[in-house]
């Protein structure tokens, strides 16, 4: 499909050079009588910068305002009795791929929250029918899903849910409707919590490779998968905590939403999966029937049935119908929805996905390699800085870490922005090591109970190929000059003095990490070193340790964004999303200029070829360890997490 396009893009950066590029299109929230309010947060920061802030939001406050009065006078259209079914299946990512105009994308967590958001304020749609089928989400990400759903129900809408399933996130999602349906021929496989760890230094001693990773923190397991066969006791320590603490959330979430008592709870989780049937005696499910049986039944009832898909496209382009007349069609629009369509005071929802890495991205991926640039996120915040149409910022951090040094770039930024605009940050499935670094520069840190943060530490080293060279027939001669000048060499390992000097570099990055974060959740040095050492956390646990201020997702940081701009709970405000979604003229205006690139390299081929042989884990696990040395190659030092096994 890509070459097929190539000619065309030639033939299109010739045709439109003098235009102007897309700008990012608004989403709006209305989240007026269900979301939460809190206390208005403080900012930190220097008094004088301080104060300056406050006089700041202080003046935007009555145009804020007079903005909401004018938005909120328009009439509303009469209701229908809309029953709207949308399907949640496959892999959810935070936020889909940025290119648009290309090809359809798998929907994402935003695809999902925008599409109940949408509805939850449509008068005509009265009920919901969530089916999930062969879904693959965190914890965190199911946690969002179920405060959404209750959106609705807070509405007085009704929430059906058809569980064509049989992962625990996916059922914890679905009995947070009123109603949980399943076919008869499935089966319930509420089985526990397990946490699988893979470990490679067998395999790396087989290839004749050596790693020389070293580390701060006592609880800093990221280089256990390539230096040991099993969990050091701190490690197995750590992770069984989290094990522990995930349970209990499973098991409450259980007991909470189908009425029943922990004890209750626990002891049907411990008796195994269960048919239909039995699941319905349990009370874990309301009835047995395909979806078509329950689409009928709603049609019987005088329920016009909505396709969510086509529900939210209403008013978009169609990207399946894209050919060259629509490109150029869609290059000649300033935007899919321009900034006169908004009609609430803006937001942006900044999204910080994947690893964390020094410089500018290298291309236009088309692998599952999100990253987080820092000079690319840099500048979006410098943007975001001078629009004076943005009034605060929502950071969605999703993210293990990965470069120290950028982590600390971006932080730096995220605090001189927060000082102009209030920045609340909201954590995914992961916001641990650089993406806690950066998420705690904000004003309001808020995390899901199954989020996992903290990490608070750093690791540094190389892999040795030198073996691996010797059995693959490669000789490697170097000529240097200096006592370390092959600190870093990829075919020897660390002499003393290298290992000395690079224990130092770590010790100053981590007592720099530390004393940052002390000043910014306002506790003591050696508490924050207490409760850091490379540790992590659940959303939950952190908020005990004062590593979060709340629990929640993206509905409660709106709440939280609104108390620092001095609105109402009811007020209303327009999300704007960041990155900006890349539109077929951006493409190519980044081409043009020889910015940006397609790429699809031969290794991510080659990775996914031996992925399809491979247990799913397993896959993961050779996958984070290619990462990881690519991170070597480019980073020295890093602020990451250690591969988190999943929670199934």
């Amino acid at each position: 499909m890509i070459q097929r396009f190539i000619p065309v893009f030639m033939i299109l950066c010739m045709a439109v050079s003098g235009l102007h590029a897309a700008k990012s299109p608004g989403r709006q929230i209305g989240n007026r009588k269900s979301l939460e309010s809190a206390a208005v947060g403080a900012t930190s920061g220097v008094l004088d910068r301080r104060t300056s802030a406050s006089r700041i939001v202080r003046d935007q406050i009555s145009s804020i305002s007079e903005e909401i009065r004018k938005a909120d006078s328009k009439p509303e259209s009469s209701a229908r009795n809309v029953a709207l079914l949308f399907d949640i299946t496959g892999e959810m990512r935070e936020r889909g791929d940025t290119l648009i105009g290309l090809a359809r994308r798998q929907k994402s967590l935003k695809d999902y929250l925008d599409l109940m958001r949408k509805a939850c304020d449509d008068k005509d749609v009265r009920t919901v029918v969530v089916r999930l089928s062969a879904t693959e989400l965190g914890l965190a990400k199911a946690q969002e899903l179920r405060g959404a759903i209750s959106e609705f129900r807070n509405r007085g809408k009704k929430t059906i849910a058809i569980f064509d399933d049989d992962s625990q996130p996916a059922y914890l999602v679905a009995c947070a409707c009123d109603e949980v349906v399943m076919p008869p021929s499935g089966d319930l496989m509420l089985t526990g919590v397990a946490a699988d760890a893979y470990f490679l230094r067998g395999l790396l001693t087989k290839l004749g490779v050596e790693a020389q990773v070293l580390s701060v923190g006592k609880y800093k397991s990221f280089g256990e998968m390539f230096t040991e066969d099993d969990y050091t006791t701190p490690a197995r320590e750590n992770m069984s905590e989290i094990v522990e603490d995930v349970y209990s959330q499973l098991v409450e979430v259980i007991a909470t939403s189908r009425k029943m008592t922990p004890n209750q709870a626990e002891a049907i989780v411990n008796s195994g999966p269960r048919s239909p049937t039995e699941a319905l005696q349990s009370r874990l499910i309301d009835r047995i029937a395909y979806a078509d049986d329950v689409y009928e039944s709603l049609e019987k009832e005088g329920f016009t049935l909505a396709d969510g898909s086509d529900y939210f496209k209403r008013g978009r382009v169609k990207l399946e119908d894209v050919n060259l007349f629509s490109l150029l069609s869609l290059i000649n629009k300033p935007s899919l929805t321009d900034d006169k369509t908004v009609k609430y005071p803006q937001v942006a929802v900044v999204y910080a996905v994947g690893s964390i890495v020094l410089g500018s991205g290298s291309g236009i991926g088309l692998a599952d390699d999100e990253e987080i640039a820092s000079n690319d996120f840099i500048e979006t915040l410098d943007e975001i800085a001078t629009d004076k149409k943005i009034k605060a910022v929502i950071l969605r951090v999703d993210s293990p870490g990965g470069s120290a040094f950028a982590s600390d770039l971006i932080w730096k930024k995220i605090d001189a922005l927060k000082r102009i605009k209030p920045v609340v940050a909201t954590m995914g499935d992961v916001a641990a090591s650089g993406g806690y670094y950066i998420a705690m520069a904000a004003n309001k840190v808020i995390a899901h109970e199954g989020t996992i943060t903290g990490s608070i530490g750093v690791v540094g080293g190389k892999i040795n190929l030198g073996g691996g060279y010797n059995k693959l027939g490669i000789s490697k001669s170097t000529v240097s000059r200096g006592a370390f000048a092959n600190l870093y060499s990829e075919t020897t390992n660390f002499s003393p003095d290298e290992r000395k000097l690079v224990e130092t570099m770590m010790r100053r990055t981590y007592d720099d990490f530390v004393a940052k974060a002390a000043e910014s959740r306002k506790m003591k040095r050696e508490d924050i070193d207490r409760i850091a050492q490379g540790r992590i956390w659940t959303g939950r646990l952190a908020k005990k340790e004062g590593l979060v201020d709340e629990i929640g997702g993206l509905a409660r940081a709106v709440t939280e964004t609104k108390n620092l701009l001095g609105l109402k709970k009811d007020d209303r405000v327009s999300l704007v999303t960041y990155p900006k979604e890349l539109t077929v003229f951006d493409l190519l205006q980044k081409a043009f200029g020889g910015a940006a690139s397609i790429r699809l390299s031969a290794g991510v081929v080659a990775e996914a070829s031996v992925a399809e042989v491979l247990p799913p884990d397993t896959a993961r696990v050779l996958s984070f360890a290619r990462k990881v040395a690519r991170l070597f190659i480019r980073e020295r030092i890093l602020a990451v997490m250690p591969c988190l096994p999943v929670i199934r």
